[in-house]
C-alpha cells in the first residue's frame, strides 16, 4: 500500500495553502492515503525522514520513501509528479 505523508508547520504560510488547496484536489484524484504531519509536534518523525523543508511531500510503500517533493507546489506540479512517482515505483499494480 502507498501512502502520502506531508510534513508542514504551524508558521508556514505555503503549508496552510498546500493543504487548503493542493492537498484536498489531491485527495480526490489519487486512491492513496494522505496523512498530515505538523513537524513541531511530531519532530522525531520528521528527523526520521530528514525533512528540512516544509511543506514536503513524501510517498511511501512497505515502509520505504518512493518519492516526493519539497517545498510549496501547485495542483498540477504535484499531480504530475505524483502520477510520474507512481508510475516509476509500482509497475501497474499500485493505484
Amino acid at each position: 500500500m502507498i501512502k502520502a505523508i506531508v510534513f508542514t508547520s504551524d508558521s508556514c504560510p505555503y503549508c496552510r495553502i498546500f493543504e487548503k488547496i493542493v492537498l484536498n484536489e489531491l485527495k480526490r484524484k489519487f486512491p492513496i492515503e494522505f496523512e498530515v504531519v505538523n513537524i513541531s509536534k511530531n519532530p522525531d518523525l520528521a528527523e526520521k525522514f530528514n525533512i528540512e523543508i516544509v511543506p514536503t511531500l513524501i510517498l511511501v510503500k512497505d515502509g520505504k520513501v518512493i518519492g516526493g517533493f519539497m517545498g510549496f507546489s501547485d495542483l498540477k506540479t504535484a499531480e504530475a509528479a505524483i502520477k510520474k512517482q507512481l508510475k516509476a515505483n509500482c509497475y501497474g499494480k499500485c493505484p
